[in-house]
């Protein structure tokens, strides 16, 4: 019996449901710091595991089939781009996010207001957000993403969320800004430009067929977050899974937080 629980427990765990620590404010007031969720791995697909059990060793998953399809508003785990855009690589880190804009979603944001298709999105009441000071409208941020834009992280967009099959025009003006798209969608380094002339793959190219849905992400800690605004989209095979609850939360201040245990997300 004890053999059994211990495989099912196994195979929960590698297909179905896993555990993180939050380990910084980026979520707040939604997640602290202290937090530990529950996140659903099987939510939009059923993949292999990301590790060998037991041993621990990292493997690229393989999608089973599809369960469902990311929605505005879900808090999901996915795999931290890393900021270098030069490979395909991931950081060890899997952190966590809001989507609030989707696949053909057009996103824009006026002093601190997110608008997804012309509409306002409604900020979850958990968001902390400080409206009284925003940044000037036209001063780009050093580090965001879509470099010589004029945007920051408080007024940024109008952007359209890549989809599938979306074709996106290439020229030596923007290739920095889709690199990485185009990088981790392959899964290596494929781009290449020598002079006026840009290569995926060996192949000269004017345009790209966007290959997976991707998404936009942020931080309910509004002034304090790394999210899209800075590394750009997340395709849906770097999605590990979808908040459920807080199983756990401990302050190393106050102590067990108990009104926060079993929230659902």
């Amino acid at each position: 019996m004890l053999i059994i629980l211990i495989f099912a427990g196994i195979i929960v765990k590698a297909f179905f449901l896993n555990a993180y620590r939050i380990p910084t404010p980026s979520m707040a007031n939604t997640l602290y710091p202290g937090d530990f969720i529950f996140v659903n791995l099987a939510a939009y697909k059923l993949k292999t595991p990301q590790e060998i059990p037991i041993i621990g060793i990292p493997i690229d998953r393989v999608n089973i089939f599809e369960t469902g399809k990311p929605e505005l508003n879900d808090l999901i785990v996915f795999k931290f781009p890393l900021i270098t855009k030069e490979t395909s690589e991931y950081s060890t880190s899997n952190i966590v996010k809001r989507i609030i804009a989707g696949p053909g979603d057009t996103l824009q944001i006026i002093k601190k207001k997110i608008f997804v298709n012309g509409n306002e999105f409604e900020i979850p009441p958990t968001a902390n957000v400080n409206y009284q000071h925003s940044k000037i409208t036209g001063i780009e941020d050093r580090n965001i993403f879509y470099k010589g834009s004029g945007w920051n992280t408080d007024n940024y967009g109008p952007i359209v969320v890549p989809a599938k099959g979306d074709t996106i025009n290439i020229n030596n003006d923007n290739i920095n800004i889709w690199k990485s798209l185009i990088v981790y969608e392959f899964g290596r380094k494929v781009v290449r430009q020598e002079g006026s002339v840009i290569t995926i793959d060996d192949h000269p190219v004017r345009n790209y067929i966007v290959k997976k849905d991707h998404y936009f992400v942020i931080g309910d800690n509004f002034n304090s977050s790394l999210d899209s605004r800075y590394f750009g989209f997340i395709d849906e095979d770097m999605i590990v899974g979808k908040v459920l609850l807080i199983y756990w939360s401990y302050d190393s201040n106050s102590g067990i937080r108990w009104e926060r245990i079993f929230n659902l997300m």
